[in-house]
């Protein structure tokens, strides 16, 4: 969805309309949402498939294929972001872009999200490895999608940095997966 808006508008276009149709009490819910792309959520659904695969052979392999994940999913993005550090965020852009209260502004390394990379990642892992009735595939995708747009409309990334961390983010979980040798899902 994020990639036909990207064909339909391009990023500058689409950072415009995000702009002038941001509501201002939004800004305090999307600063808390962006946080499903930073470690803690990674980390308390770690401890959730530990807990539910507890006693079972399928422990270690699942959290080996977690772990290799978020692993990726920090490591791959940031070393894009050390080759493309000039990449300018919306901020440095459209310097007259109103300020959010709370938000620290970042000027460089836009490319790719960080953010979206490592939701995209968490999520996709959990979809993949968690037991059958507590997937909750669609939910976490919305989750995914969220931190996405959170970065969009807090004027951190454009959008094509989201896709990519997107991209980026599934390719995580898959090789995160695939390296660990996991081969089952359920």
């Amino acid at each position: 969805m994020l990639g036909l808006a990207y064909a339909l508008y391009g990023s500058h276009a689409l950072m415009h309309w995000i702009q002038d149709d941001r509501v201002l009490w939004a800004d305090e819910i999307v600063q808390i949402w962006t946080r499903f792309g930073e470690g803690y959520p990674a980390l308390l659904a770690l401890g959730a498939l530990a807990w539910l695969y507890r006693g079972t052979t399928s422990l270690r392999p699942v959290l080996r294929a977690f772990l290799y994940t978020i692993l990726l999913a920090y490591l791959i993005p940031q070393g894009l972001k050390w080759i493309f550090s000039e990449a300018p965020r919306p901020w440095k852009v459209f310097p007259s872009v109103q300020d959010i209260p709370g938000l620290t502004r970042s000027f460089a390394k836009s490319f790719p999200s960080g953010h979206t990379a490592f939701a995209v990642a968490w999520t996709a892992a959990w979809s993949t490895l968690a037991p059958a009735k507590f997937k909750a595939s669609i939910g976490l995708c919305l989750i995914a999608f969220g931190v996405g747009y959170s970065r969009m409309h807090l004027h951190m990334h454009w959008l094509h940095d989201v896709v990519a961390g997107g991209l980026i983010g599934f390719f995580c979980a898959y090789a995160g997966i695939r390296l660990s040798g996991f081969t089952q899902t359920s």
